[in-house]
This record gives structure tokens, sequence and C-alpha cells, in this order.
């Protein structure tokens, strides 16, 4: 009993859940779940202010870009959701005081990558990205302004793959279409969020499977939130307060998944490794993603050969500065 109860204990299901609970990952989990709850109106009212002025004339376009934010969160839009869309669609960013707002909006929905990259860090035990502060938060910028031109682009893509569909008589894989796109938007995102965000310079073949576990994690809290939204939405006593409740809750869920996730990866062997060599090189900042991988392969391919750990990792350190 003793020796299973060890294997078990040993397993990297339970080593990464013990990684995400040493590096405070509830804790971490919380404080971005609060501050995306905080940055999520604010982004949504800039991104559709800007898309309106932009594209707004295209009502296929915008009704499809509509369609996938409120699929994308539960309970966000609609006649019983959080927002109404007639006035996110009626915002302007237009004069002095929208751009003042614009500003102050801005400030607050970034704010959310900068929380998650301390945590995303945190499951490597890695500190702060070495980075300016400016370039850092430029680079913020960067993401969230990446995030919204995904929505769009999925958007039209999934206009025109639905209407191909549809013109080839294939109605009835619409629906199976807007899965995959979503899914690949989320994985997406994701890998974003991780790369960009989290200045994380993991090879691809375990960032790619970890955003598209996110992905496939996502679906499913979405149809959980769809259905408890469902079910709530016509008691009046808790209509009016359900939506952004609901979303607070799977909001927290989103990250809890994104934390455990990259606890599933840091307790690898190329997670550990990843993280030595952050440590002792500066790997972040100097290295490409090809020379990264590299070196993460020469880790382990000495470490296959029986070498010793220390030696491997000083001799690198000496190559990396």
């Amino acid at each position: 009993m003793k020796q299973l109860v060890d294997r078990v204990m040993r397993s990297w299901p339970v080593r990464a859940w013990q990684r995400f609970l040493e590096m405070r990952g509830p804790v971490l989990a919380q404080g971005m779940t609060l501050q995306a709850f905080l940055s999520l109106f604010a982004a949504l009212f800039l991104a559709f202010s800007i898309f309106m002025a932009v594209l707004g004339d295209n009502v296929v376009l915008r009704e499809a870009v509509i369609e996938s934010v409120g699929s994308a969160i539960p309970g966000l839009l609609g006649p019983e959701g959080a927002l109404d869309v007639e006035q996110l669609t009626g915002s302007s960013i237009v004069g002095y005081t929208g751009l003042i707002a614009s500003v102050a909006i801005l400030i607050t929905a970034i704010a959310w990558i900068a929380v998650s990259r301390e945590g995303f860090r945190a499951m490597f035990d890695l500190g702060a990205a070495p980075s300016n502060f400016l370039l850092l938060k430029l680079g913020d910028l960067g993401v969230a302004i990446g995030i919204g031109l995904l929505v769009v682009v999925s958007s039209a893509v999934l206009v025109v793959t639905q209407s191909l569909a549809d013109a080839l008589g294939l109605g009835w894989s619409a629906q199976l279409i807007g899965y995959a796109v979503q899914l690949v938007l989320d994985s997406t995102v994701v890998l974003l969020l991780y790369r960009f965000g989290g200045r994380l310079r993991l090879p691809a073949k375990q960032m790619v499977p970890a955003a598209l576990a996110c992905g496939v994690a996502f679906f499913v809290l979405k149809q959980l939130a769809t259905l408890l939204f469902r079910g709530v939405e016509n008691n009046p006593l808790l209509a009016g307060i359900a939506a952004p409740v609901i979303i607070l809750i799977w909001l927290g869920f989103i990250m809890q998944v994104l934390l455990v996730v990259l606890a599933l990866v840091a307790v690898t062997d190329t997670g550990r490794a990843y993280t030595r060599l952050v440590e002792i090189g500066g790997l972040d900042a100097t290295l490409t993603p090809e020379r990264a991988a590299e070196l993460l392969e020469e880790v382990r391919a000495a470490r296959r050969d029986g070498d010793d750990a220390a030696k491997v990792h000083r001799r690198l350190a000496k190559r990396l500065r």
C-alpha cells in the first residue's frame, strides 16, 4: 500500500498539483480573476469603440464579432446579460472626454496581463521578466491588441467558412465549424498570453499542447457556465445579479486552468531545465526560441548520458555569459 501511495505521489499530475499549491497558485488565480473581471468591461468598451469606428458598417462582420464574444464569455451579452449590445456598439471614443476615458480604460485593461505574467512565471519559480518597464508595458499593450485582432479575424473566418459550407450544401457542419474556430481562437490566445504576456520561451512542442489543453478545458467550462446561466435567467430574484456572478466564477476557473496547465509543464524535465537555464543565463532576454530549444535538448541528452547535472549547468552558464 505504501508503495502505491508513493507511486501516486510521484506521478506527473500530483507533482503538478503540488507545484501549483506551493507556488501559491490559488492566491495568484484569485488576483488574476479580479483583475480580469475589472479589465473585461473596460477592454470591451474600448475594443468595440474602435471596431465600430473602423469596421462597424459591415453588418455581417459586426454580428459575427458580437456572436463570437458572446459565445466566448457566457452571460456577457444579450437582454439578460451583463452588457447591452446596443449600448456597447453605440460607444464612442471621439472627443477629449472619450480620449481621456480611453487612456484610463487602456491602463486598466492591460493591467491584467501584468498580473497574469506574475502567475505564469511563478509556476516555473521565476521572478519578474528582465525587461525595461516601458517596453514591458508596450508588450502588454501589443498582447491586448493581438487578442482583439484575433477575435475579429476569427469572426471573419467563421463568416467565410459558414457561407462556404452553406453554398456547398453542408449547412449541418456550421456548428462544428463554429466549435473548431472557437477552439483555435482560444488556443491561440493562450499561446499569445504564455509567450508574450508571460515571457515564457519554451519549445513549441510543450506550449502548443498546453494551449490546446486549455482550449478544450475552456470549451467545457463555457458549456457548464451557459447551462448555469440558463438555469437562473428566468428567476426574477437572481436574474439581475446572475450574469456578473457567473462571469466571475467562470473567470476564476479559467485562471486556475491557465496556471495548472503551466504547472504540468513546469514539473517535466523540459520545464525544470528551462527554469535552470533562465536562472543561470538570462534565457528570457538573450536567446532566440531556436537556441533555447537547442540548449534544452542538450540538457536532456546530458541527463540521459548520466552526466552530473551541476556540471552541465555550469558549462552552459559559461557559454551563455
